[in-house]
């Protein structure tokens, strides 16, 4: 029988959900499901797996005692999927004694702050994606409009047709106040659209996403993206106060990933590296017209295959356009590759607290199995953590790793689908 998880020697499971017939899973990788303490772990229970979340299908929100062990449930919401659950998390800066999480009420999609001492529940009328590091305001997005544009990261239950087009000029970024339940347009994707305009933004859908506080909440980033045969993206930075200084990065073959602020200054981003573009564009002509073509694609790709390992890795970087991460100076072009040759894999990214260590993963390679490793940026070393099988792949339900470190960055946290339902697994971090 296939063994499901591989951990390297030193390290050990600290806790993982139970096997109850349920399926438990937190999200995404940009938060801590782990309170400040490490004494509550924040989970989505959810009845089924295995399809696409459908109308009607309810995540219970709650959290585990680790030290009872049990599952204690606060509330439901229809306002989930998979990879990033109800946007679920701690409300900062106590990271203890509230959370927020998204749900549907009145057919509107918004967002509740249940406080764990009172019990008590307040809403907010708008759903949150992020949460500011002062906890007093979030940034969300439009749900609405996210239906029709983003299968995987959307909600369903409600279809409203009016945002059906490739842009609407009341969509964009807002900015939530937690405090008074106020919210306005930040960020207005028209303007986003206007900024180098493609003829492609009239035709495709558009949409912004991915925002990313840096540590002190002063500026943050986002995706502008849109659908034409496939996804494209741009990356933006601007100030959260009032949506001022906006900067768009270059265009890097419209891809940019997974990100971590690792200051207030610098930005890590997985993207495309392209110094020599006019040859570059010679080399992507080619492999589009090969990859269009199906009989010159099973001609070529053995033989490349096998050729591969005899050309120099620039030349191979460039056909394959391999990404890289880059690790950009705010408000500039200026970066610096970081793990070059070491890390791969578009992974989801996160700077320890001391700055020395990324911890990173991989998707399933062909055995099904997904990487969890540590790169130190001192040695310039990977350091395996151990592999986990996975049996939702490329598909809206995968279950990807999205690993997390605890807030004292003692524990990492894993969401993993090496059964046929979900688990959250505990690793003790021994770097």
């Amino acid at each position: 029988m296939k063994q499901k998880i591989k951990l390297e020697s030193g390290y050990e499971v600290f806790f993982q959900t139970p096997d109850d017939g349920y399926s438990y899973f937190f999200g995404y990788y940009d938060k801590s499901p782990l309170n400040l303490n490490n004494s509550k772990l924040l989970s989505h229970r959810v009845s089924f797996d295995s399809r696409d979340v459908k109308d009607g299908d309810i995540a219970e929100v709650g959290y585990f005692d680790l030290k009872t062990k049990l599952f204690i449930r606060i509330d439901d919401t229809l306002a989930w999927n998979w990879q990033q659950g109800s946007q679920l998390q701690w409300l900062s800066p106590e990271f203890d004694k509230e959370i927020i999480y998204n749900k549907v009420i009145d057919n509107s999609f918004v967002s509740v702050i249940y406080n764990l001492e009172t019990k008590k529940k307040r809403v907010i009328p708008f759903p949150i994606y992020v949460v500011h590091p002062n906890g007093k305001e979030a940034l969300g997005i439009n749900y609405e409009r996210h239906y029709w544009c983003r299968p995987g990261y959307n909600y369903q239950n409600i279809k409203n047709t009016k945002w059906d087009k490739p842009y609407h000029k009341d969509d964009g970024i807002y900015k939530i106040d937690l405090i008074n339940g106020k919210f306005d347009q930040l960020i207005k994707i028209t303007d986003i659209i206007d900024n180098e305009k493609l003829p492609e933004f009239e035709k495709c859908n558009n949409w912004l996403e991915h925002m990313m506080y840096n540590p002190s909440g002063n500026r943050f980033m986002f995706f502008h993206r849109w659908h034409k045969e496939k996804d494209h993206t741009r990356l933006y930075t601007v100030n959260s106060d009032n949506g001022s200084d906006l900067f768009l990065f270059p265009d890097n073959d419209k891809f940019y990933s997974h990100a971590d602020w690792k200051n207030d200054a610098e930005l890590t981003i997985w993207t495309k590296e392209f110094k020599n573009k006019t040859a570059v564009n010679s080399v992507k002509r080619t492999v589009n017209t090969i990859n269009k073509i199906k009989v010159l694609l099973n001609i070529v790709r053995p033989f490349y295959r096998a050729l591969k390992f005899y050309l120099p890795q620039k030349m191979v970087n460039e056909i394959s356009s391999q990404s890289k991460l880059l690790n950009y100076k705010d408000k500039t072009n200026e970066y610096e590759i970081v793990g070059d040759g070491f890390l791969y894999g578009n992974g989801h990214i996160t700077w320890s607290n001391d700055k020395k260590y990324l911890l990173n993963d991989t998707y399933a390679d062909k055995k099904g199995y997904r990487q969890l490793m540590l790169y130190s940026i001192e040695k310039r070393k990977i350091i395996n953590i151990g592999k986990f099988f996975s049996v939702y792949n490329s598909c809206g339900y995968r279950a990807d790793l999205h690993p997390r470190f605890s807030a004292d960055n003692k524990m990492i946290i894993i969401d993993s689908a090496h059964i046929n339902k979900r688990k959250i697994i505990l690793i003790a971090n021994n770097y």
